[in-house]
C-alpha cells in the first residue's frame, strides 16, 4: 500500500458523476458511574513528543497547534513541546522506521491502520490502561473494538467525530409543498420524497437528494466489507452489496437528478436532501434527521467513523503520551469540544446533550433550534473491516456504482465484473 492509500479511499464523487472520505458519531449511552481517566503523572521535565498525522500530507505544525487538540496539548501540558510530522514524500510511516525517527502520537483516520499495522507502529495499550486506571468504558465501544482486527489490542483512542444525518433545505420543501422529512425514515421512504422534489422550476433545476458512494460505503450500515481477512477473500458480489448499490444508484435513476452532488447543498442550494456529513453553510434554513436505515436493518445507523490518536511502539515517553490521550478523551475537554459542535466520543449524557450550544453561528455552524440529537442514533452499526486492498477493490466497485447509475449494466453484472478485476488486483498484492 502507498502513502496515498488514504487520499485515494477518501477521494469522492457524486451521485451521477465520475469523480471517485473524516470521523464518527457516537451512541446516546448514558456514562457509567465510574471515575474518568486518572493517569498517573509523568515526570513534568521538558519534553519533546513528537505528533505524526499519518492520513493528510497537507497537515502543518500550525494548524495542528491551532486546533482544538494542539490548544488542549498546550493548555494542559506547558512543558511538552510538539515536533509535529505529516506523511508525505519521505515521512510514510515505512520511511520513518528506517530513518529512525521516533514517533510518539499518530493521529490517523480508519483507513491508517493497516498501513500502521504492517509497519509496526501499533502500540497495544492494554497494560498503560491497567496501569493509568483508565475507564475504557467512558469511550464509544465500536471506535475501540474496531481496531481489535489489527491483532486484538487497543492501540488508541477516538478523540473526535464529524456529525452525520440526513440534512434538509426547508426553503425547497416548502416551496413545492412536501412535508420535512422524520427521523427514523427507510431509505424507501426517503426515495419516495427524492422523486417529489427533484423537479425544474422557472429554469432551475431541483434535485431530491444527494450523497457520496464511498462515504456512505465508508459508514454502511450493513457492516459490509470489500476483503474478509479470514477467508482471504473479495467479497462484492454477495446480495448485500447487490441491495447497497441498488439503494443508491436509484437515486442516481431519477429523472433529473443524476447530476446531484452535497456541494449543491450548501453553495446553489438545489439539493433539497442530503446524506453526508456536516459542512459549514451560509443560509439557516436547513435541518436534519436522523440518518434512513434499511428495512433490512432497521434501526441501525451508520458505522463511528472516528478520528483517532494512536500511542506509537516507538515512543520513548509512553506514560506522557498516554497522559496527552487521557486529557484529549476527558470529559471537560470533550464537553468543550461538543459545545462548539464537534462530535464527543464519550457516552457521557451530559455532553452529548451540550452538544452545539456555543457553536459560532457565525462559522456556519448554528445550530439552534436545530434536531440535533439526529447525530445520535440509538445503535450504530458494526465496524466494517479495513485492509490494505481495500483501495485497489474501491476502484472497481467505483465503476461498477457509476455504470448502474448511468443504466449501463444491472447490479448483479456490474458487481460480478468488479468481483473478478478485483480478484486480479489483489492477488500480485498478497505476494
Amino acid at each position: 500500500m502507498n502513502r496515498n492509500y488514504v487520499a485515494k479511499r477518501n477521494a469522492v464523487f457524486g451521485m451521477g458523476a465520475a469523480t471517485i472520505i473524516f470521523v464518527t458519531a457516537c451512541n446516546g449511552a448514558s456514562s457509567p458511574p465510574s471515575p474518568e481517566a486518572a493517569p498517573k503523572k509523568d515526570s513534568k521535565e521538558p519534553v519533546e513528543i513528537v505528533v505524526y498525522n499519518a492520513s493528510n500530507s497537507t497537515a502543518t505544525a500550525e494548524a495542528f497547534m491551532e486546533s482544538d487538540m494542539g490548544k488542549e496539548i498546550k493548555e494542559k501540558f506547558p512543558h511538552v513541546t510538539i515536533k509535529f510530522i505529516a506523511t508525505g514524500k519521505g515521512t510514510t510511516p515505512n520511511e520513518l522506521i528506517v530513518s529512525g525517527q521516533d514517533v510518539d502520537l499518530i493521529v490517523n483516520s480508519v483507513f491508517s491502520y493497516p498501513l500502521l499495522a504492517e509497519t509496526n507502529l501499533l502500540y497495544d495499550m492494554s497494560e498503560l490502561i491497567k496501569k493509568h486506571n483508565y475507564d475504557i468504558s467512558r469511550l464509544v465501544p465500536n471506535a475501540i473494538e474496531f481496531q481489535k482486527q489489527f491483532g486484538g489490542g487497543i492501540y488508541g483512542f477516538p478523540v473526535a467525530s464529524a456529525p452525520t444525518a440526513l440534512f434538509y433545505n426547508k426553503d425547497i420543501f416548502d416551496k413545492f409543498g412536501v412535508p420535512y422529512p422524520k427521523d427514523g425514515m427507510t431509505w424507501d421512504e426517503t426515495y419516495e420524497l427524492a422523486k417529489k422534489l427533484t423537479r425544474e422550476d422557472s429554469g432551475t433545476q431541483y434535485y431530491g437528494f444527494a450523497t457520496r458512494y464511498p462515504f456512505m460505503y465508508n459508514t454502511n450500515q450493513l457492516s459490509l466489507s470489500y476483503y474478509n481477512p479470514k477467508t482471504q477473500n473479495v467479497q462484492i458480489a454477495d446480495d448485500k452489496f447487490k441491495l447497497f448499490m441498488e439503494n443508491f444508484t436509484r437515486f442516481a435513476q431519477i429523472p433529473g437528478n443524476a447530476k446531484a452532488n452535497t456541494d449543491m447543498f450548501g453553495k446553489e442550494k438545489t439539493v433539497a436532501m442530503m446524506a453526508y456529513q456536516i459542512g459549514r453553510w451560509d443560509f439557516d434554513s436547513w435541518d436534519m434527521v436522523t440518518m434512513p436505515t434499511f428495512k433490512e436493518a432497521p434501526g441501525i445507523g451508520t458505522q463511528d467513523y472516528a478520528t483517532y490518536m494512536n500511542l506509537s511502539s516507538t515512543s520513548k515517553h509512553k506514560d506522557q503520551a498516554f497522559e496527552i490521550l487521557a486529557a484529549l478523551t476527558s470529559d471537560s475537554y470533550q464537553m468543550k469540544i461538543s459545545k462548539a459542535g464537534t462530535l464527543p466520543i464519550v457516552r457521557s449524557s451530559d455532553v452529548i446533550q451540550a452538544f452545539g450550544q456555543a457553536a459560532d453561528p457565525a462559522s456556519g455552524r448554528n445550530f439552534k433550534g436545530k434536531n440535533v440529537q439526529a447525530f445520535f442514533p440509538k445503535e450504530r452499526a458494526m465496524p466494517s473491516f479495513v485492509t490494505k486492498f481495500d483501495d485497489v477493490i474501491a476502484k472497481r466497485m467505483n465503476t461498477a456504482f457509476n455504470a448502474i447509475a448511468a443504466g449501463e449494466k444491472d447490479a448483479v453484472t456490474a458487481l460480478r465484473e468488479a468481483q473478478e478485476g478485483a480478484v486480479k488486483d489483489v492477488a500480485p498484492m498478497k505476494k
